[in-house]
Formats: C-alpha cells, sequence, structure tokens
C-alpha cells in the first residue's frame, strides 16, 4: 500500500494532476476519470492515517478538481473547460466529500458548480432520473446521452445524497425503485446484463437508503459476486472480465477494473460511514 500511495506521489504533477500520462487515446479520454480515483484513493488514504504527508498532495489533488470545473455547466469532462458529463463528475464528488470529510478544503462554490449540473442533468420531466450528457450532440453515436438511464440515475442520486438530499425525499424513494427495476444480473450471451460499472453506484445509493431496498438489492448482488469470483488457479480470488458473459467495460478496463469495482461493492458495509445517522424509535 505504502509503495502504491509512492507511486501516486511521484506522478503527480505541480498543478495537482494525478494523471500519468501513456498515449493519445488514454491521454484524451481516461485523464479526468484517472484523476478523480487517484484523488479519491489519496484522500482516503489520509483520512484513515492523517499521515502528513499525504495532506499537501491530496490537497493539491482536490484544487486541481476545483480549478478544472467547468465554468458555466459545473461540472467535468475529458479535459478542463469542454463541456461536462455525469461520469466523470460523478468520481471528481466523490472525491471533494472524500477529502472534505477527512478535513480537507473544498471551496464551498465548487459544490455549487456541482448542483448546477444535477440541474442540467436531472431530466426535465422526471426528477428521479438523470443524463450522462444532456448537451451532446445529436448525431447517432452521441444523443443516447440525452437520455436517462438506470447507470446515471445511480450517479446521480449518489450525488445528490452527498450534495445533502435526504433518503426520505420522494425523488430518492422513487429513484431506488426505479433501480431495483435493473438489478446485478449477469444475462445472457445474447443478452448480457453484467456491468460493475453501475453496479458500483447504485449499490452505495441502495446501501445509504438501507431498508428494504438495500435488502432486496444485496439479495441479488451478493451471491452473484461471490458465485462468479475465480476459486483457483493464477488468476484465484480475481474476476474475469469476459466471462461468464463480458463486463460491459471490459474491453477497455480489464480485469483489475472488474476486479477492484466487485471488491469495493463487497466492501460496502465497511469502507463507508453511512450518510444518514440511525436514530433509536
Amino acid at each position: 500500500v505504502s509503495r502504491g500511495l509512492q507511486f501516486l506521489l511521484q506522478n503527480q504533477r505541480t498543478n495537482g494532476d494525478l494523471f500519468r500520462r501513456e498515449n493519445q487515446i488514454s491521454n484524451r479520454n481516461v485523464a479526468f476519470y484517472s484523476h478523480g480515483i487517484a484523488a479519491l484513493a489519496l484522500c482516503e488514504a489520509y483520512g484513515m492515517t492523517q499521515d502528513p504527508e499525504l495532506k499537501q498532495p491530496a490537497q493539491l489533488a482536490l484544487q486541481y478538481i476545483a480549478d478544472t470545473q467547468h465554468y458555466q455547466r459545473g461540472g467535468w469532462r475529458y479535459t478542463a473547460q469542454i463541456s461536462s458529463d455525469t461520469s466523470v463528475s460523478g468520481w471528481m464528488m466523490m472525491s471533494l466529500k472524500s477529502g472534505e470529510l477527512a478535513g480537507l478544503e473544498v471551496p464551498p462554490d465548487t459544490y455549487d458548480g456541482i448542483d448546477r449540473w444535477l440541474e442540467f442533468a436531472q431530466s426535465p420531466d422526471r426528477p428521479d432520473r438523470y443524463r450522462y450528457n444532456p448537451f451532446a450532440p445529436d448525431t447517432p453515436t452521441q444523443r443516447h446521452g440525452r437520455i436517462p438511464t438506470p447507470t446515471m440515475t445511480a450517479v446521480g442520486m449518489l450525488m445528490r445524497m452527498y450534495s445533502g438530499w435526504r433518503r426520505e425525499k420522494d425523488e430518492m424513494k422513487s429513484a431506488a425503485d426505479y433501480l431495483l427495476q435493473f438489478p446485478p444480473q449477469m444475462g445472457t450471451g445474447q443478452s448480457p446484463q453484467r456491468d460493475t460499472y453501475y453496479w458500483y453506484y447504485a449499490t452505495q445509493v441502495m446501501f445509504h437508503m438501507g431498508g428494504d431496498n438495500w435488502q432486496r438489492w444485496n439479495r441479488y448482488l451478493n451471491p452473484l459476486l461471490l458465485q462468479s469470483q475465480i476459486r483457483s488457479g493464477p488468476q484465484m480470488g480475481s474476476w474475469d472480465p469476459l466471462k461468464p458473459v463480458p463486463d460491459r467495460w471490459s474491453p477497455h478496463a480489464g480485469r483489475l477494473y472488474v476486479t477492484a469495482m466487485n471488491l469495493l461493492n463487497l466492501e460496502v458495509f465497511y469502507r463507508h460511514l453511512p450518510i444518514y445517522e440511525e436514530t433509536a424509535e
């Protein structure tokens, strides 16, 4: 763990950016995803340890997030000041909230900008549904971003939770009902439904919603992950990105991604403090 953290520190740029440039395609498409996830790791590590060696790098990583937020739309996309989307913005929100809970500083207007993006991303006729990018061009390859989906609804609702929405809110309850219509399932080779990315966000939403929502969701999730983990051989302990059916993003991210996301889903009990305080009756 120490060596992994040192790698992040050694590759951080002076402006706080944690993305390590590799090739033209990844530089263009995953720089902000990578920074958000790496910043989350640094903030979590600092929050757990209060190690002074991690404080300034974690703070710099958060400042880079604040500095690259889209001025008008309030979110993030693939490069600074070039539009916004709910997917990248979700990772940035988690990093900011983790840093805040660890005692680091987050400019209040950064959260104001996120609220502004969520208003854009929210479906105009369904406040419990969210879109990837309502400003997406009206072309065959881009227009899907304008349509609400379970995945973007899960991301949007988790961001709303972090920004202060209570789970008793009608939109939260109806969103949970909506997500339960699409529980974790593998599907078949002809109709694969395996989507670790969606499960990651929806699992957090359902965990924080608690009660029957969480119990129903976890009855699908937990056995599915336990039964599909590899039990022997050189890949023991991991999950195959292609079998029994391909994960939605496995062509881009592979075994490490699928394994990390599944592990985080199984650990949701332990690695998150509840957003909402439980009070005795």
